[in-house]
């Protein structure tokens, strides 16, 4: 499956994948796609990431009035199904804040559900 992602649903996309509970043969499976989709130091800077470390745990920030082109990425079946699985799973929804993100994913990943 192709997905054509922006910098907001990159950056979204890699925090829920990093925030999943899985054995060690699902993490490697989870970092190899958050390898793939993660901005690199000129996309970063272009957006002005920042790195925020809140209890511990790094945060990364960036200025929404700036972005990125969309980029296209190709997923596997199998990755596909673990991107699906944590959306479906993730239970921190914004109504509001996270739907401009993640309601292009959902219609993409979901089509069939939502027909």
């Amino acid at each position: 499956m192709k997905l054509m992602l922006n910098e907001t649903q990159r950056l979204n996309l890699h925090a829920l994948l990093g925030a999943q509970r899985a054995d060690v043969g699902s993490i490697r499976a989870i970092w190899a796609i958050q390898d793939r989709i993660a901005l690199d130091a000129d996309e970063e800077k272009t957006v002005e990431v920042q790195r925020e470390m809140i209890a511990g745990q790094e945060r990364l920030v960036w200025n929404p009035a700036l972005s990125l082109a969309p980029k296209e990425f190709e997923f596997s079946e199998a990755e596909v199904s673990r991107i699906s699985a944590a959306i479906q799973t993730w239970d921190s929804y914004g109504v509001n804040a996270d739907r401009r993100w993640l309601e292009p994913l959902v219609r993409s990943l979901f089509a069939t559900e939502l027909a």
